[in-house]
Formats: C-alpha cells, structure tokens, sequence
C-alpha cells in the first residue's frame, strides 16, 4: 500500500480503519495493475503523489465510482435509471490516475508513449 491511515485521514477520509485497509489493499492493486508495477519502484519524489492518489481511489471505491454498470443517474418517480458503461468507467479511472500520476515522473507512460 502507499498511504497509512493517518494520512487518509489527513487527505479527507471519512472511513472507518477496517475499511480503509480493504480498500486500501484494492486501490494498490489498482496503483500496481495500471502503472504496470512502476509505482511499486517510482523514485521517492512521487510517494506524496501515490499516496494522495491512493487516497483518492479509496474514496471513489468506496462511493461505488468505476463500476462498470454504475448507476449514473436515477428518478424514483417514474423509475428511470443511468448506468455508466465500461468505456466510461475506465476512462473515469485514467482521469483520476492522470492527476496524480503524470508529474514529475508519468507513472502511465510505456514506451515513450502516454496512455492518459
């Protein structure tokens, strides 16, 4: 994991320690899977930028974001329901990730290419 308790607390957090650690363990993942394990050997400059990025993923986890079939919208009146697609979901992620990840080491670029 990037990020401690305490400092989740300090960005904002409002969940309890349990939660924090399911899905702080579910947010290095994320962090590993789409860096492809460059931010388990990024350069000391960028541990601030992995742990608030951390910490932000934690929250969007836990608010249900980046759920394929999210529910984008909804009226219980007449029962009318958005959901977000995969497309936008993963491009809701990357857009996240690029705040964080892209300066002053791009954590998201292969091969000289970016995928932000």
């Amino acid at each position: 994991m990037y990020s401690t308790y305490e400092i989740y607390q300090q960005n904002g957090g409002a969940l309890d320690q349990k939660n924090y650690q399911i899905l702080a363990k579910k947010a290095a993942y994320i962090l590993d899977h789409e860096t492809m394990g460059r931010a388990r050997d990024a350069p000391a400059l960028m541990a601030d930028a992995l742990a608030d990025c951390e910490c932000a993923l934690i929250d969007a986890l836990a608010a249900g974001h980046f759920a394929a079939d999210g529910v984008q919208s909804f009226n219980n009146d007449g029962y009318s329901e958005t959901r977000a697609t995969a497309k936008e979901s993963r491009a809701a992620l990357r857009s996240l990730l690029a705040q964080y990840l892209t300066v002053p080491v791009n954590l998201l670029g292969f091969g000289g290419h970016a995928f932000v």
